[in-house]
């Protein structure tokens, strides 16, 4: 499965730069260093391109920058940052990302490679610890259906309890059991079924 995520991740300076400036960011690699610092290259296209190494200069996460060329609106820039690590989440998984990201209007745009839509599901719930999902799409551009805006942990809650039997009756199994099989406390699993199967109730009963 080939899907197209877009996030907010708020904490990370290519939304602020995309924000502040109004640029379009081309992130051709991240490497995670050993010291914890995203060595990172990108092409920053930006019609304010004059405040760009100002701009830099005042972000706290950014700790060394290069800037190996720049023209009328657009800079190759080398970056040395310290901050939370999308990477890192996604390469926990079995999942693998494809290059380039894009940035713009603080949206990310990942392309990953997921085996199941399982893999998916633990992937999307990882990421939604550190950002907000903007969308999700597979590779024809269509958007995936989300179990009715589901968010990837209610998705991964409901996936699992119907799994379980949590939903049978009688009942095969518990909401304890669901909650040790997802790694979370019993209230978080019944946090996430109770918002999944609202928002589920609601597009059957009030269907867009």
């Amino acid at each position: 499965m080939v899907v197209s995520i877009g996030i907010k991740h708020k904490d990370c300076w290519h939304y602020k730069l995309s924000r502040s400036l109004k640029a379009t960011i081309i992130v051709k690699y991240t490497y995670v260093l050993p010291n914890k610092q995203l060595y990172g290259y990108q092409t920053i296209i930006t019609p304010r391109i004059n405040e760009l190494e100002g701009f830099l200069s005042g972000l706290p996460e950014i700790k060394k920058f290069t800037v190996l060329s720049k023209c009328s609106n657009r800079a190759e820039v080398i970056t040395w940052a310290q901050q939370s690590s999308i990477i890192e989440n996604i390469i926990k998984t079995n999942c693998v990302f494809v290059g380039p990201t894009v940035v713009k209007d603080g949206i990310e745009n990942w392309h990953l490679m997921a085996p199941t839509r399982k893999d998916l599901q633990t992937v999307m719930s990882s990421l939604e610890d550190y950002a907000d999902i903007a969308y999700i799409r597979n590779n024809d551009g269509e958007t995936v259906p989300d179990g009715a805006g589901l968010t990837g942990k209610q998705m991964a809650a409901l996936t699992t309890a119907l799994d379980m039997g949590y939903f049978d009756s009688p009942r095969r199994a518990s909401i304890e059991d669901v909650a040790q099989k997802m790694g979370i406390s019993p209230s978080t699993a019944v946090e996430h079924l109770r918002k999944a199967e609202k928002k589920v109730l609601e597009n059957y009963v009030h269907p867009k």
